[in-house]
């Protein structure tokens, strides 16, 4: 029953929030508001994740990971009260920068939680399977704004009712016993040392991923598109990385993690380079889209699944810690500096800059995998 709480739980609350983010961007341009302010918006998110990862491992030895990680669930509802009741553009930043910081510890401890509740035979299927989940949420998060609108209460309304039902389904959640010896300190630096290229592939990832979510809606609105449409546009992000999860998951139980790693940037490189050269045609800002959320999830799932097969207990927390903390440092830096290159290149900037980080990708993450670690023990599943 553990898995089934932290999938229910994180598919419901996390579908609130990627209705909230979309909202809060498209409002934002419809407003004419800079790209460079609409970027600060995506990066603050992410800035907020990074400032407050390398602290969760402590915080979960001091706290319990269950009780750390119910607690963090609340802070969305703050975002849908403040999009509610106001239009100041510093309560929203506010808002979204608070809802970063209790997102980054949950973030965390879910997948903390799957990776420890896993048995080791199927662990890159089951964390496959959660990562195909996320990607739906990726889907339906967006696509529900279709029906509801970017305008009005009615999108909050439905947010709220997704994040109140999240949380209903953590009653009953039990703790992850702890391995003997388990101990918070240097847990956040150990996947630094032992494993760096997981770290750099995650930095990679976030900044695949991020990038497209805050700007295509952006692309799609100069295009000549509607609110509902550029929201759509985000749900083919999901999309993308909704179809991969599993198979990869399934893959990496299999094959070399550098090997698929490298595919998924492979894939993120076509995207860059379709709408650099083709722009003009309507379809490839949507098969881009697709190509970009399958590359940017891939990533991050493959880089979580060798995490999971290493560590356990509060050292597995550290190093997911870690890996989310490199995530966000490039999911970050994405859109803060898309939204600056843009400004002297509004046309070719975002795709051009894309295409630079994938092909750091290539150059970074190697074609071998290094020599595997000792298996962590497993955690027992309820």
């Amino acid at each position: 029953m553990t898995l089934i709480r932290i999938f229910g739980s994180t598919f419901c609350e996390l579908t609130g929030v990627l209705m909230l983010m979309p909202v809060l961007t498209v409002r934002l341009a419809a407003r004419g508001e800079p790209s460079w302010l609409i970027g600060l918006f995506g990066a603050a998110l992410y800035v907020a994740i990074f400032a407050v990862t390398p602290f969760a491992a402590r915080c979960t030895r001091r706290f319990g990971l269950r009780r750390l990680y119910v607690l963090s669930g609340f802070s969305p509802l703050l975002g849908v009260g403040v999009l509610g009741l106001t239009e100041h553009t510093l309560a929203w930043l506010l808002a979204v920068t608070v809802m970063g910081v209790f997102g980054g510890l949950r973030w965390v401890t879910a997948e903390a939680y799957v990776a420890g509740a896993a048995s080791a035979a199927r662990r890159g299927a089951v964390i496959g399977a959660f990562q195909t989940m996320v990607g739906g949420c990726f889907v339906l998060g967006p696509l529900l704004l279709t029906v509801t609108g970017t305008a009005g209460v009615a999108p909050l309304v439905v947010a709220a009712a997704l994040l109140t039902t999240g949380l209903l389904c953590l009653i009953g959640l039990a703790e992850l016993p702890a391995p003997p010896g388990d101990v918070a300190a240097g847990a956040f630096r150990r996947l630094q040392r032992e494993r760096p290229v997981l770290l750099l592939a995650a930095l990679i990832g976030g900044t695949l991923e991020s990038g497209p979510a805050t700007f295509l809606p952006v692309e799609a609105l100069a295009d000549g598109l509607t609110g509902r449409a550029a929201a759509a546009l985000v749900a083919v992000l999901g999309i993308g990385g909704l179809v991969v999860q599993f198979p990869l998951g399934w893959l990496a139980d299999r094959y070399p993690a550098q090997r698929l790693l490298r595919i998924c940037v492979w894939l993120a490189l076509s995207a860059a380079l379709l709408l650099l050269f083709n722009a003009q045609i309507p379809v490839v800002l949507w098969v881009a889209a697709f190509l970009w959320g399958a590359a940017g999830a891939g990533i991050y799932t493959l880089a979580m699944i060798d995490v999971g097969r290493a560590y356990a207990g509060v050292a597995l927390v550290g190093a997911t810690a870690a890996l989310v903390f490199a995530y966000a440092i490039g999911a970050a830096i994405s859109p803060a500096l898309a939204g600056l290159v843009m400004i002297w290149w509004p046309t070719t900037g975002f795709a051009a800059l894309m295409s630079v980080v994938a092909l750091v990708g290539l150059c970074v993450i190697p074609r071998t995998s290094p020599a595997p670690h000792s298996s962590p023990p497993t955690m027992p599943v309820e």
